[in-house]
């Protein structure tokens, strides 16, 4: 009975894992090479158990033992031993800019959550949004700063033209709330 896995049609698949494997066989031969001229074979002790994998297999051009061997093995059996390991000050540099990233992915994900919270579907009334009172009492008189920047803007005028705004605004709301107009949908630019 023939396997799944040894059927013909993933013989491209083999192809290129065998190509792979024989990449990965050369690039640790190189490995090995750099480290004796580097360091010498006492340094490279460190890194027997990645050495030894590669020597292990086979080069055979047998799929099924090379896919069987590779399923046994697994990465959680490898240990490291960071203990003699050094950090250099490039590194302390990467890992502080990475902090600094991930805060201000923070800082960008909370001012997101806010402006969520201030979305208003275009199903629902914009003045009923607009109705959501808290506990706490207002902190200054209401209509106060307004009052103080048409001051600003109209001088002894001001009087007046907030009454005409007013007026105008009370017309408004007397006609939506005699025909309850429904709002064009609104659709947001981030989908």
């Amino acid at each position: 009975m023939m396997s799944w896995f040894s059927s013909p049609v993933y013989s491209r698949y083999w192809q290129h894992y065998r190509q792979a494997m024989a990449w990965r066989r050369r690039h640790q031969g190189a490995y090995r090479k750099a480290w004796e001229a580097a360091y010498g074979l006492a340094q490279q002790r460190r890194y027997a158990d990645w050495q030894a994998s590669g020597s292990d297999r086979s080069s055979s051009s047998s799929s099924n033992n090379d896919h069987a061997e590779d399923e046994s093995s697994s990465d959680s059996d490898i240990e490291c031993d960071v203990s003699n390991m050094e950090i250099s000050e490039e590194l302390r540099q990467y890992f502080a800019h990475t902090e600094r990233h991930r805060e201000e992915l923070r800082r960008q994900q909370e001012l997101e959550a806010e402006q969520q919270d201030s979305y208003v579907p275009a199903d629902q009334d914009l003045r009923a949004v607009g109705r959501r009172s808290s506990a706490a009492p207002p902190a200054e008189r209401p209509g106060e700063r307004r009052a103080a920047e048409m001051k600003k803007l109209y001088g002894q005028d001001a009087a007046k033209i907030m009454a005409m705004e007013a007026a105008m605004q009370l017309v408004f709301d007397r006609n939506c709330d005699l025909k309850q107009p429904k709002y064009w949908p609104v659709i947001p630019l981030k989908l």
